[in-house]
């Protein structure tokens, strides 16, 4: 009947009150735990309203589910716990990154939980884990105590409810959207969290991925920009007109007397600086700042342009999980050569034992197949050990080779910028080691370094001398004589811009850029339309550019370049002892598909203590190479007998 339609309905009103006052208190509390101060978030809410109260609607949609469920206050306080858990975290984050919280660290987490005592203290962490206690038993006491609505639950009225505020929000961000109160793409991820708040720039990140298909895209397109092209050239190794290249993407690099805050008594890298002046070198313009190696990365190696994905997006996981890419290591591999990758930390961050087989390696070393390993003070491998390892890679091959390289020295958490500045230091050594070994082998090679992102300080723009965070120094050793020119690049220019020096055009994306690049006059933004319809068609359209279905398979990755190999194995006083070849502190005994505890002696020995003979009767046996995460990397089964 009518009272008790209009008992509903002051209900419902009741609710919508609550959850509009809850949704703009959090919005303020998320908003000033991000900009670090209540001032700078009364600032933000008073510079556009507007942005302040779309953030507030995206925040209150969640809450509208109450509408579907008796327990009402239950959802309210954990809709407000999920929303409060993601601004501390956001918070937390730009404590020592300058990238905010997006829906790509939830792809990345299990990478995030491996490295969370190098940037949180054992204390930190023991209250990290309490406070979630607390919250899980707050959580269980509100399902208990919290009142239960006697009003009759109406799915159809609820449905109703929830559809309109669906409708309401997706309404009003396409029309902040249309206005230009928003954007949809964020050139800068940092600054958009800051220019149009975190609710916006968090959900966007979650349901925008991938590249959207371009108005221009069709088959008449794509061959109109393959027509501009510079034309493949046909050079094989026969004509031994190709050197080996190498990459050696550095983790944090960048020349530190850029900062203006800080005075130095001695130069960090003059190594780095004399290639400098002597090298064609230049700035790397990079798409990220403090973090997101993986992301410069895969420009370097597709020559891809990440700003047509998602904000925040990692490719490597997501579409390159189970789609091949164009690459630098396919172009080449076309030319003859053999490509190998190498990363002195695990297999397994950022997927890569996955993503490098997508882009068509042979090979990669990580870690867990490297041998006299060095670590600084805050756990990273040193990068010295990368010397041997490109040595060992280019006498593995009688052809010429391409190798990328990927060092994680220079990580962070940094105890200060001084301790920042000797790994510098000491990266800027190993390039010295690397350039005097090539230059003993006598071989064609050319050897290009450069930094994948700024270190992870609060700085900003004005706090460098080149007025930005966004760029790298870069520099390519040669014996090949080229000149020492001088470039500003783009991280998917850079191996375009590579091969040019060396009149190679292979490739796909090499040779538009290549075009682009060669023109005086080149339209900017006609250039970076056609590179969209050429990524999408690549990755996500009808692969037009190579008529009609991709030429790409992805490789069986070998890890390691040296194999592990076991010659016998000795039971002898309870102890099992196995003999053979490149054994590491990775490699794990197994029997019968159980691992048991491994003594790594060194390389040809691993002992198994206090084994029971009776286990012995077994027949089962294998060693495997094992992350720290737990990931079977390779394995090698013994069939021989046991002495």
């Amino acid at each position: 009947n009518r009272k008790e339609e209009d008992i509903v309905m002051k209900e419902i009103g009741k609710w919508y009150g609550t959850i509009a006052v809850v949704s703009i208190v959090i919005n303020m509390v998320i908003e000033a735990i991000a900009r670090k101060s209540v001032f700078e978030m009364f600032h933000y809410l008073g510079a556009d309203p507007m942005i302040f109260l779309l953030n507030a609607l995206m925040i209150a949609l969640p809450f509208t589910l109450l509408f579907l469920t008796k327990r009402k206050s239950f959802m309210m306080i954990i809709c407000s716990l999920v929303w409060l858990l993601a601004g501390l975290g956001n918070g937390f984050l730009l404590s020592f990154r300058t990238t905010p919280f997006t829906a790509a660290d939830l792809r990345v987490a299990k990478y995030g939980l491996s490295l969370i005592t190098t940037y949180m203290t054992w204390q930190q962490i023991v209250l990290l884990i309490v406070g979630m206690g607390l919250v899980t038993v707050l959580c269980c006491i509100v399902w208990k105590k919290a009142p239960i609505s006697n009003q009759k639950l109406s799915y159809p009225r609820g449905l109703l409810l929830v559809g309109m505020s669906t409708a309401l929000v997706v309404g009003a961000t396409k029309i902040s959207m249309n206005l230009g109160l928003v954007a949809v793409r964020f050139g800068n991820i940092g600054q958009a969290y800051q220019d149009y708040g975190f609710a916006y720039c968090f959900s966007n990140s979650l349901l925008n991925t991938g590249i959207s298909k371009p108005d221009s895209y069709g088959s008449e397109a794509v061959a109109s920009i393959e027509e501009e092209m510079v034309p493949e050239n046909t050079y094989r190794l026969a004509e031994n007109k190709t050197p080996n290249i190498i990459m050696v993407q550095l983790e944090s690099f960048f020349d530190p007397t850029l900062y203006k805050n800080y005075s130095f008594e001695k130069d960090p890298i003059p190594f780095f600086r004399y290639l400098k002046r002597s090298f064609p070198s230049g700035y790397l313009n990079v798409p990220s700042v403090g973090a997101g190696t993986a992301n410069t990365e895969f420009e370097c190696i597709t020559g891809m342009n990440l700003d047509f994905f998602g904000p925040g997006e990692y490719p490597y996981k997501t579409i390159l999980q189970k789609t091949t890419c164009e690459s630098m290591a396919f172009n080449m591999k076309t030319l003859g050569y053999t490509a190998h990758a190498i990363h002195n930390n695990e297999a397994t961050f950022y997927d890569r034992n996955k993503v490098f087989a997508q882009f068509g390696f042979d090979t990669f070393t990580p870690i867990e197949y490297m041998y006299r390993v060095e670590r600084n003070q805050t756990g990273w491998c040193k990068d010295e050990i990368l010397v041997d390892e490109i040595v060992k890679t280019l006498d593995s091959t009688k052809t010429q080779d391409f190798i990328y390289t990927i060092s994680v020295q220079g990580h962070g958490a940094y105890p200060s910028f001084e301790y920042y500045c000797q790994q510098v230091h000491e990266m800027d050594n190993f390039i010295k080691k690397l350039i005097y070994t090539m230059n003993k082998r006598q071989e064609p090679t050319v050897v290009v370094f450069y930094g994948d992102h700024l270190p992870s300080f609060p700085w900003q723009e004005q706090d460098m001398k080149n007025a930005s965070l966004y760029q790298t120094p870069y520099v390519i050793w040669n014996n090949l004589d080229l000149k020492a020119v001088k470039r500003e690049v783009e991280a998917y220019q850079l191996t375009s811009y590579l091969l040019n020096l060396l009149d190679i055009h292979e490739g796909t994306m090499i040779r538009y850029h290549q075009s682009y690049m060669k023109e005086k006059d080149a339209d900017p933004e006609l250039y970076l339309a056609n590179m969209k319809v050429l990524e999408y068609d690549m990755l996500y359209g009808d692969h037009e550019i190579y008529d009609g279905g991709s030429p790409y398979t992805a490789t069986e990755l070998t890890l390691g370049i040296l194999p592990i190999e076991i010659d016998s194995v000795v039971y002898h006083d309870s102890n099992l002892l196995l003999f053979g070849e490149n054994f590491n502190e990775y490699s794990k005994v197994y029997l019968d598909e159980k691992a048991v505890e491994t003594m790594y002696v060194w390389p040809q020995l691993l002992i198994v203590k206090d084994l029971p003979e009776k286990k012995m009767r077994r027949a089962d046996l294998s060693v495997r190479q094992v992350g720290k995460d737990k990931v079977v990397l390779g394995e090698v089964k013994f069939d021989g007998f046991i002495q």
